[in-house]
C-alpha cells in the first residue's frame, strides 16, 4: 500500500503482489541509480540517458518498473517540439512487514488463482460511442468509429479498444469455485482517456463495475501519446494513443482500493458471486460521467506492459470442505 500523503510505501505478506512489485523495482542497480538521480530533481528519460550514460531504451524500461510500483510518476509536458515524459518521485520510504496482518478464519493456508483475459475477449459491447475502435499489433480490426465493428469476429486479436463511451463487459469462469471462500479480488489493467490523436491533458472518469457492483472510478488525467510505447508496433503513428496507466483495483473484507488508496467501504462480502456462473467485469464511461472523455484499454503487446486484463482472486476453502 502506498500512502501518497506521507509519501511512503508499507508491503505485507498479504499483498504479495505489491511486494513483488516493489521488490524488482529495487532489484536493479540501474533503477537504483535512477531513483538516486531523481533525488535531486525530476528528469526527462533523455537526461536520465544522458547523466547515467545508459541506452534511452534501457530508461524506458527502468522508468516503467519504477511507474508500476508506485516510486516514481512520470508526466508528459508539452514543448515547443513536442511532448516530454518527466519523471519525478513520489516515494521517500519503503517499509517491508514480512509479518501477516489479521488473522484467517480456517486453518488452511490462504490460497490464489490468477486469469488473464485479452481485452478482445468481451462478451458484450454497450452502447459504444465513437471515436471508438480496435486494433491487433499488424493492423486496424473493421473500421474506425464504426461501433457495429466492436463485434467483429477478429476481435479475439485485439490488442487495443478504444470508445469515447459505453462499457464493455468480460466473464471470467466461476468453475470448481463453488468450494471456496473468497478473501480477496483484484482486477489489473492498462488504461488512459481516449481523445482525437492523443491529448494531454484530457479527464475522463473510467468505471469498474464487479457482478454489477461499481467498485469506483479512475480519473485518467489524459490520453497518452507523444513518445512511442514500450510495446506499441511501429506501424501505429506516433500521433495516435501509445501507451497507459497500470491500474489495480482491490476488493477485500475492509473496503475497496485504487492502487493502494481505499476509495469505498464496498468489501467483498457485498457481492454475491453464487448468483452468477462468472465473474462480471464491466469497464468503461458512463453517459453521464462529469468528465467522459473515453477510454483505451491495452493488450499485452501493445502501451507500457506485458498484461492484458488480469482478474485475481485470494480464497480459502469452505470450513465444511477442510478434512
Amino acid at each position: 500500500m502506498i500512502d501518497s500523503g506521507k509519501k511512503t510505501a508499507k508491503f505485507s505478506l498479504n499483498d504479495k503482489h505489491g511486494l513483488r512489485k516493489m521488490a524488482r523495482a529495487l532489484s536493479s542497480e540501474t533503477r537504483l541509480a535512477i531513483l538516486e538521480t531523481l533525488q535531486s530533481g525530476s528528469r526527462s528519460i533523455g537526461e536520465l540517458s544522458e547523466e547515467l550514460q545508459i541506452p534511452m531504451s534501457t530508461v524506458s524500461t527502468s522508468v516503467c518498473i519504477l511507474e508500476e510500483s508506485g516510486l516514481i510518476i512520470a508526466k508528459n509536458k508539452s514543448q515547443e517540439r513536442g511532448m516530454l515524459k518527466l519523471c519525478s518521485p513520489c516515494v521517500s520510504q519503503v517499509i517491508f512487514n514480512l509479518n501477516r496482518i489479521g488473522s484467517v478464519e480456517t486453518d488452511e493456508t490462504p490460497q490464489s488463482l490468477t486469469m488473464n483475459m485479452p481485452i478482445g475477449c468481451y462478451t458484450d459491447a454497450q452502447k459504444i460511442t465513437s471515436t471508438c475502435g480496435m486494433c491487433n499489433e499488424y493492423s486496424i480490426i473493421g473500421e474506425k468509429d464504426n461501433p457495429l465493428c466492436f463485434f467483429h469476429p477478429d476481435r479475439f486479436l485485439a490488442q487495443r479498444v478504444w470508445f469515447h463511451s459505453g462499457f464493455l463487459e468480460y466473464r471470467f469462469s466461476f468453475a470448481f469455485m463453488y468450494d471456496i471462500m473468497l478473501k480477496w479480488l483484484e482486477i489489473s489493467f492498462e488504461t488512459c482517456s481516449e481523445a482525437p490523436m492523443y491529448r494531454d491533458p484530457w479527464k475522463s472518469d473510467i468505471s469498474v463495475y464487479v457482478n454489477g457492483e461499481k467498485l469506483g472510478i479512475f480519473e485518467s488525467p489524459c490520453d497518452c501519446g507523444g513518445a512511442r510505447g514500450v510495446l506499441t508496433p511501429s506501424w501505429n503513428s506516433i500521433l495516435s494513443t501509445q501507451y497507459g496507466f497500470l491500474i489495480t483495483w482491490r476488493l477485500d473484507e475492509s473496503g475497496t482500493y485504487l492502487d493502494g488508496i481505499r476509495t469505498s467501504r464496498l468489501t467483498i462480502s457485498d457481492i454475491h458471486f453464487s448468483e452468477l456462473p462468472y465473474i462480471s467485469v464491466k469497464i468503461g464511461v458512463a453517459e453521464d460521467a462529469v468528465h467522459k472523455g473515453g477510454v483505451n484499454l491495452f493488450g499485452d503487446k501493445f502501451g507500457n506492459y506485458a498484461q492484458p486484463l488480469v482478474l485475481k482472486l485470494g480464497y480459502q476453502l469452505e470450513k465444511s470442505n477442510i478434512p
